[in-house]
């Protein structure tokens, strides 16, 4: 129980903060350039890849077919 009341007190301190002065001011957004290096100015000349083709799926049913022998035990 006194855990609780200590997160209660706690959680109320945190929550009730205010800035009331504006000691921090506004925030200026500032913008960097990229260097001027080959790296960001020609980036790679790589072409497009096509994904590769997807495999055929087997299924139990068409594991047998094809295979030496047809009998039991591949007899």
């Amino acid at each position: 129980m006194r855990a609780f009341i200590a997160l209660v007190i706690a959680c109320v301190a945190t929550g009730c903060y205010h800035d009331k002065y504006n000691v921090n001011g506004p925030k200026v957004e500032e913008y960097h350039l990229p260097p001027n290096e080959a790296r960001f100015d020609e980036p790679d000349k790589a072409g497009y890849r096509a994904p590769p083709a997807p495999k055929k799926e087997e299924n139990l049913k068409d594991r047998g077919k094809g295979g030496p022998g047809g009998g039991l035990g591949g007899f």
